[in-house]
C-alpha cells in the first residue's frame, strides 16, 4: 500500500456503507493501516460488528445519507474529533437494481438514485469544507456500468455514469485546494449480492404483469447467467486499491478493479453499432 501523502502522519476517513462488502473490508483494512476510521452504518447491529472486529480507532457512525440530520450530526462530530487530521471520504454507500425499465417499479427507480446520487451528493458537499481545509481526498465507488451501460442495468448505469460525472467535475474543481478525487470502477465482487440480485429478480418479475415480464424472459435469463459466469474477486482487493487512492500524493483520476471493469472499459471503446450488434447477437442468438 502506498502511502505517500504525508504532508500530515495523522490521517482520518469517513467511509460510507460500512457495513458490508467493499464498505466493511476498507474499514478494517484501513484500521489496521493505522488510519483513525468513521464507518458510516445504519444499524445498531452492523455498529456492532464493526466494534467487535476492530481497533479503536474505528467509529461507527449510525448515518442514513439519504438523511441530512444524520449527515450533519455525522458531520460535527467528525469535525470536532479529527482536529489536526488530514481528513478523507470514501463513497460507497449504494444499491444494486436490475431489470428492464418497463418491469421496475418506480418507487425503487426512487430509491436507487437517491441512496447513489442524491446520497453522495449530499455526504461529499456536507464534509467538503473539512476536507478541503485539510486537503483530503475523495474515493467514490463506481461500477463498469458507469462506463458502458448494457441492457438489464439502465437505471443503475444511470446512477453510475452520473458518479463518474460527480467525480470528474469536483476533480478539477477542488483541484485548486489541493484536494484529489478518485473514481474507483470496480467489477464483481464475491459476497452475498448475487443471491440478493436473483431474489430482488423474482420479486420484480412477480409484482408485473406476467404477459410483459414474459417479453423480457431471453434478455433476463442471458444476463443473469453472464453475472453467475463473471470471475470476481475479494472485497479486500478493492480496500487496497481505495487505500491507495486516498493515501497516494498522485492518486490515479480512475482505478479500474476486477476483470468485470476492465471488459466494461474495454468494450466501451468499441464503436457503438459494432457494440450494440455484438451484444444484441449475444442476447438473443
Amino acid at each position: 500500500m502506498k502511502t505517500e501523502n504525508k504532508t500530515n502522519n495523522k490521517q482520518a476517513v469517513l467511509i460510507t456503507g460500512a457495513s458490508t462488502g467493499i464498505g466493511y473490508a476498507t474499514a478494517l483494512y484501513l484500521d489496521k493501516a493505522g488510519y483513525k476510521v468513521y464507518a458510516s452504518v445504519r444499524k445498531e447491529d452492523d455498529k456492532q460488528k464493526l466494534i467487535e472486529a476492530a481497533t479503536s480507532n474505528l467509529t461507527p457512525v449510525l448515518m442514513d445519507v439519504c438523511d441530512e440530520e444524520t449527515v450533519n450530526n455525522a458531520y460535527q462530530q467528525i469535525k470536532t474529533e479529527t482536529e489536526g487530521y488530514t481528513f478523507s471520504l470514501v463513497n460507497n454507500a449504494g444499491v444494486s437494481l436490475n431489470g428492464p425499465l418497463e418491469l421496475i417499479p418506480y418507487s425503487d427507480i426512487k430509491m436507487l438514485l437517491n441512496v447513489n446520487i442524491c446520497g453522495l451528493i449530499l455526504v461529499t458537499k456536507t464534509f467538503l469544507p473539512l476536507i478541503r481545509n485539510t486537503k483530503g481526498r475523495i474515493a467514490n465507488i463506481s461500477s463498469g456500468h458507469g462506463l458502458l451501460a448494457i441492457p438489464d442495468k439502465s437505471v443503475y448505469a444511470a446512477s453510475k455514469f452520473a458518479v463518474q460525472a460527480v467525480s470528474d467535475s469536483l476533480r478539477l474543481e477542488l483541484k485548486p485546494f489541493g484536494v484529489k478525487v478518485s473514481n474507483i470502477v470496480v467489477g464483481k465482487i464475491n459476497t452475498n449480492v448475487l443471491d440478493k440480485i436473483l431474489d430482488d429478480r423474482k420479486k420484480m418479475i412477480g409484482q408485473a404483469e406476467p404477459e410483459t415480464a414474459k417479453l423480457y424472459t431471453t434478455q433476463m435469463e442471458f444476463f443473469d447467467r453472464e453475472v453467475k459466469n463473471l470471475p470476481g474477486i475479494e472485497a479486500v482487493e478493492v480496500a487496497k486499491v481505495i487505500a491507495d487512492s486516498i493515501g497516494n500524493s498522485k492518486p490515479k483520476a480512475q482505478y479500474l478493479v476486477g476483470p468485470g471493469a476492465k471488459k466494461m472499459k474495454m468494450l466501451s471503446r468499441f464503436p457503438r453499432a459494432m457494440r450494440d450488434n455484438m451484444l444484441y447477437k449475444a442476447i438473443y442468438n
